[in-house]
């Protein structure tokens, strides 16, 4: 059996473009969106990890009208947040590797070594 990369976010650019990539043999990659795999239905996402049998995940979905977030905070904190939060631990639980990918609105990109959580952000 194919090992199973779950990709999250189907429609935003950067899922899009993870999903086109060329695989080596015995890799799949499955690029979920909202109505399979929404980060704001937090008590879903471990259901929906063991669901589509991952053995790893990129989270690419994410809040991304930035001027909107501002008027639509929760929205905002769910998607940006609590779903990557609940996410990790689910991940963790299952024992999937997880990647998180950000943008530049987070972190700038100037370090030259890895960031942390603990890094200060833009």
């Amino acid at each position: 059996m194919p090992a199973r990369i779950l990709v999250i976010g189907r429609s935003g650019q950067l899922a899009s473009e993870l999903a086109r990539l060329p695989c080596p043999p015995g890799v799949v990659i499955e690029a979920a969106g909202r109505e399979l795999f929404d980060l704001a239905k937090i008590a879903e996402i471990p259901g929906n990890l063991r669901e589509l049998r991952a053995d790893a995940v990129i989270n690419a979905a994410a809040y991304t009208a930035v001027d909107q977030a501002e008027s639509e905070p929760a929205a905002a904190f769910a998607l940006n947040r609590d779903g990557p939060a609940a996410l990790a631990r689910a991940c963790a639980d299952l024992n999937l590797p997880l990647v998180h990918l950000s943008t530049d609105y987070v972190f700038d990109g100037a370090k030259a070594s890895p960031y942390s959580e603990a890094d200060p952000k833009v």
